[in-house]
């Protein structure tokens, strides 16, 4: 499975814009511009692709160290850093007053939902042939 951790990345990343796609025209359909909603969402899908990214590169350097301990200290310390920065992100969209919370949080979303996703469209790359498994 780690060698194909890019693979896997491009394959949810393309998760999360495609949910993040739906979601656009969803709330443009029906809300509109108005009320921080646009705004809320796509600061969300940015959450959603940021965390992922951050996550699979403490997964890529995790694996790659060679002591136990010093894998789950330095996965501990990346966990921290995202809720911070999370956490940070969150407070400054509250307080600049553009952003729609629950828009946010619906943008977020888009991460499980990329990831539960992710292999039908592995399904469908290999189908269309863009991609070739070597166990297939």
């Amino acid at each position: 499975m780690i060698k194909y951790v890019g693979q896997v990345v491009a394959e949810v990343l393309l998760g999360i814009g495609l949910w993040g796609l739906a979601g656009v025209i969803v709330v443009l359909a029906v809300w509109g511009i108005t009320d921080g909603i646009l705004y809320g969402f796509l600061l969300g899908l940015l959450l959603a692709a940021g965390y992922f990214i951050h996550m699979s590169i403490t997964l890529e350097t995790s694996v790659d160290m060679m002591e136990e301990k010093s894998a789950k200290n330095h996965a501990v310390r990346a966990y921290l850093i995202r809720v911070a920065a999370g956490a940070a992100v969150l407070v400054a969209a509250w307080w600049s007053g553009w952003f729609n919370m629950l828009a946010i949080l619906a943008g977020l979303f888009t991460l499980k939902l990329g990831v539960y996703t992710r292999p039908l469209i592995h399904k469908a790359f290999r189908h269309l042939g863009f991609l070739k498994d070597p166990e297939d």
